[in-house]
């Protein structure tokens, strides 16, 4: 018999993946180090001299002193209380109460892997899979403006957060009148893909609304990097030519807990108001948020038979189903983890979703 999936498990399990702790804009603001979270871990991001990255145990093993109170020091961070220095692979290589003494090579902590791509710090905290960091496919495409928003952390566990994005039933109740309508609550049946490490689907027809200049309505592609970032594309109903895209993901920052940073792309309206378009997607989250963090438990459940299935739960039956099997697979290590993420289904072209729209 298979043991039970917990959420221990996922938790190790994303430990694979990488995953953003700030925004890069927000770790200049702080002068170049900053306290994060990820995963019930507390952190210390700081971009050293020379650039490189540190992402580090945010706590000095001398006496235990947030490294996040103390300051970039050359290619170090030195440590509020006692001037200790420690580099991005975890070295101590400065004691100054000690300055003459050998420093041994068990003053050391775990270092963690960090990159800045797409403006964000993204850190994983155990390497090994071959995981990547999930594209912004609107920031290779010349003709797009992408525009980030703010960082929002909202008391629902990150895969709940990126179900409630792909939920196709919701529009028509939490979004009536923005997204959607009561009077046409079916939502289209589509034709969910694995392809790669990335569920995919498409559907023509948007919700029949009067919709906002900057609402995202239209023939829509939703791309989905597993685990925990999604990305729509949008051909604008009524306008051709006009695209637009609304990206995001989600970082586990507890079971119940997550951070998401997302941004908006679109390739007309160039020069106006960017403001338009972000604050159309805070209306948005606002009716999002009164009821995804209502969701009891936050955490997101393992079990496929804790809450019950429709057929128009297709985009979440078929995601929970995928980390299910990400999170069975990581219990067997990275080799595992590594064709569970790649998908069961045969690759096919980026045209692939024009033949699932509805």
């Amino acid at each position: 018999m298979t043991a039970r999936l917990t959420q221990d498990d996922l938790t190790a399990a994303l430990e694979w993946f990488w995953h953003p702790t700030a925004a890069v804009s927000e770790l200049d603001a702080a002068g170049g180090l900053l306290r994060s979270r990820l995963l019930g871990r507390d952190l210390v991001v700081a971009r050293l001299g020379g650039g490189a990255l540190a992402v580090l145990p945010d706590r000095c093993p001398h006496r235990s002193t947030r490294l996040s109170v103390g300051c970039v020091d050359g290619a170090a961070i030195r440590c509020a209380y006692h001037g200790w220095r420690w580099d991005a692979a975890g070295r101590c290589v400065e004691i100054p109460s000690a300055p003459d003494a050998p420093i041994p090579a068990r003053f050391q902590m775990k270092a963690f892997e960090g990159r800045e791509r797409h403006g964000l710090v993204w850190v994983r905290l155990r390497p090994g899979a071959p995981t990547e960091i999930p594209p912004v496919p609107a920031v290779a495409d010349p003709t797009m403006r992408v525009v980030a928003g703010a960082p929002y952390v909202w008391a629902t566990s990150a895969p709940r957060r990126v179900e409630n994005f792909v939920d196709l039933a919701h529009f028509a109740w939490v979004h009536d009148g923005t997204l959607g309508s009561r009077a046409e609550p079916v939502p289209p049946d589509v034709t969910v893909l694995r392809v790669g490490n990335e569920l995919r689907f498409g559907f023509e027809s948007p919700p029949v609304v009067d919709p906002d200049p900057a609402a995202l309505l239209g023939a829509s592609d939703y791309r989905m990097p597993m685990p925990l970032t999604v990305d729509i594309s949008f051909r604008i109903a009524g306008r051709p030519g006009v695209r637009r895209h609304l990206w995001m993901t989600a970082a586990p920052l507890e079971p119940g807990v997550c951070r998401t940073y997302w941004s908006v792309a679109r390739n007309d309206d160039l020069d106006g108001p960017d403001d338009d378009y972000l604050d159309f997607q805070q209306v948005v989250l606002a009716e999002d948020e009164a009821v995804v963090c209502n969701q009891v438990p936050a955490e997101f459940p393992l079990d496929a038979r804790a809450e019950l299935q429709v057929k128009a739960d297709k985009v979440s039956f078929e995601y929970r189903r995928w980390l299910r099997e990400l999170v069975a697979a990581a219990r067997q290590g990275a080799a595992a983890l590594a064709v569970a993420a790649g998908g069961a289904a045969p690759e096919v072209g980026e045209d692939a979703l024009a033949g699932t729209r509805r």
